[in-house]
């Protein structure tokens, strides 16, 4: 992968925000020689970087609820380039796998961090994986939180578990979404429907729906596509597993019961890799939502582990 240096990469400006059960939040933005990116960090500890999911989302989904792993740690939430308050030039130049991977680095050298732990959730699990083959020694440990597979072999039997948990009326309600003239537009309101619906069925329990937090900016409503199209583009054809071999930092695998992505390919990418764990939660796609105490001691004892040289 292409690196363009950390020239530039320096914390632009940081405000203390309302503490919270994990403890004080810090937020400010990371120069960019092409852009800037917008952080947030909760609590204080040993660093743990959190690479969100889409493409084209931002970080808002994953709190308050993933805060529940950051006893003693450091949590460092941020918006990846060309969504939320995060930004980028939205071309081929600007939106590629490589850039989102150095953007983690001058997020950790802008921070002051040697080695970090990633954890990536379900897309950004992806990001997760090429930042540590790319820089192992600047990585303590790695966490792939419900990660998408890192190839095709399991993409039948994915589409098919997802297609099997959707409803004809989710179904029918995604296409009325999709011919609207509000989600042409990217109306925030319209495209936080949209995703509603698409996530309804990737719970263990569909009412636990409003227990995340889905409202999409104007900001990733009205970029997220060219994001994801952009990125998405730049990663056609991705098949790692012949290389997950190279990947020897410490990884915990979480998946979920009930998640579209079968947690077959969770037990085939754990054991695919040389320092692989897997523990597989009675949950969907979002486990800090659906049980929160049973992920926050995975990782617990996962990074307990790590820290003795396990």
């Amino acid at each position: 992968m292409r690196g363009w240096g950390m020239v530039g990469a320096v914390v632009l400006a940081a405000v203390l925000s309302p503490w919270t059960a994990a403890g004080q939040v810090r937020q400010g933005l990371v120069s960019l020689p092409d852009g800037r990116l917008f952080y947030e960090t909760v609590g204080s500890g040993d660093p743990v970087i959190v690479v969100h999911g889409g493409p084209g989302m931002d970080h808002n989904y994953l709190r308050p609820g993933l805060d529940v792993i950051g006893s003693g740690r450091a949590l460092v939430y941020y918006d990846q380039r060309g969504t939320g308050r995060s930004s980028a030039s939205l071309d081929s130049v600007g939106i590629n796998l490589d850039a989102f991977v150095q953007d983690i680095d001058a997020l950790r050298e802008a921070l002051g961090y040697d080695q970090v732990t990633v954890l990536g959730h379900s897309f950004g699990g992806l990001i997760a994986m090429a930042y540590a083959m790319e820089h192992p020694e600047r990585t303590r440990a790695l966490i792939l939180l419900n990660s998408v597979e890192p190839g095709s072999r399991w993409r039948t039997l994915t589409a098919e578990r997802a297609a099997a948990a959707r409803t004809p009326a989710d179904s029918a309600e995604l296409a009325e979404i999709a011919a609207s003239p509000g989600f042409a537009a990217r109306d925030p309101e319209v495209v936080s429907r949209m995703y509603r619906v698409a996530f309804r069925r990737t719970l263990r329990d569909a009412a636990r729906l409003d227990d995340l937090n889905l409202d999409v900016s104007a900001a990733t409503a009205r970029s997220g596509a060219q994001v994801a199209r952009l990125l998405g583009g730049s990663m056609q054809g991705l098949d790692w597993w012949d290389r997950l071999p190279e990947l020897t930092v410490p990884t915990l695998v979480v998946a979920g019961r009930h998640d579209p992505t079968p947690p077959a390919m969770a037990r085939a990418l754990a054991d695919a890799l040389p320092r692989g764990e897997l523990v597989v939660l009675d949950t969907g796609h979002f486990p800090y939502v659906e049980d929160p105490s049973a992920l926050a001691s995975a990782v617990a004892t996962f990074l307990a582990g790590v820290g003795r040289g396990g």
